[in-house]
């Protein structure tokens, strides 16, 4: 065999080689990334499962970084806005909360679990802006023209009405009870200083069984702290709902108690709040 022959033959084989070695490296590198891509990923949905949207956050964007993707940063764009979502949502900022939901739940690429929660968070989000601005915002109006008026008692009332609300232990009502505690104490110690009979005056017109009171409080199957009726709790969105169906029929719904309107959905026997009739509100008030 010539010797050109030979060489040629070598040559071919060293490149063989040399390219099998390549190959076989560069796959070598391409698992690597597919693996630490993969286990980013994986820790970022787990993370999501818990709700921990810091730590997917973290884990998606380090995916991202390993492995340019658009799912990758689809997944860490979703978890930044539900973190705003919630924050912004304490702040009592709720269009904006709710801005920050409908960019998780219309996310292209993004992560289904994300959209989901994206969207049970944006009915709670709803739920809350309901509930301030129609239950607590007037409250906290009322509490404030007590203050002004020095009827300091029935500032306090109005404070202990909002500290009462069934949802008011919740994460995104802090800043609304820290509120509420901090006016009634002060009112407290401003009624305790001034101790006159207007506080007393103020206190007892908020506080005496008028026809718009209702009756909370009262014994038997309606007691304070029965929060059920046909068996279930009523929610949050159903109090709400009764107090709307309540002012609908000219009666002065924001000095109704969550337990009042429950009480008077359960004597009602209605099966929604919105077929509750005045008739119903008027059998209820009677003594």
């Amino acid at each position: 065999m010539k010797k050109t022959t030979i060489g040629t033959i070598v040559a071919v084989v060293i490149i063989a080689i040399a390219g099998g070695v390549f190959y076989a490296t560069q796959k070598s590198n391409s698992d690597k990334v597919n693996a630490s891509y993969n286990s980013a990923m994986t820790t970022g949905k787990n993370a999501v499962a818990d709700k921990d949207y810091s730590e997917a956050s973290s884990a998606f964007a380090k995916a991202f970084k390993i492995k340019n993707t658009d799912q990758a940063k689809a997944y860490k764009n979703q978890s930044d806005n539900m973190l705003s979502a919630i924050s912004a949502t304490k702040k009592g900022k709720y269009d904006n909360a709710l801005s920050k939901t409908t960019s998780v739940i219309n996310k292209a690429n993004g992560y289904a679990v994300l959209v989901k929660q994206g969207k049970k968070l944006k009915t709670t989000i709803e739920d809350v802006q309901d509930n301030y601005e129609h239950e607590i915002q007037p409250i906290f109006l009322a509490a404030t023209e007590a203050e002004v008026a020095k009827q300091y008692l029935k500032a306090a009332d109005q404070y202990q009405r909002v500290l009462d609300l069934p949802y008011i232990d919740g994460k995104y009502y802090t800043q609304y009870k820290q509120k509420a505690a901090k006016g009634l104490a002060a009112n407290q110690k401003a009624a305790k200083q001034n101790n006159n009979g207007t506080s007393s005056q103020g206190y007892n017109s908020i506080s005496g069984s008028g026809q718009d009171t209702g009756n909370a409080g009262k014994t038997g199957a309606g007691a304070m702290g029965n929060h059920k009726v046909h068996g279930k709790t009523v929610t949050n969105k159903q109090i709400a709902q009764l107090r709307k169906r309540v002012g609908k029929f000219g009666y002065d719904s924001m000095s109704w108690s969550p337990q009042d309107l429950i009480d008077l959905y359960r004597k009602s026997g209605r099966t929604k709040p919105s077929k509750i009739t005045r008739k119903d509100v008027e059998n209820y008030l009677k003594p």
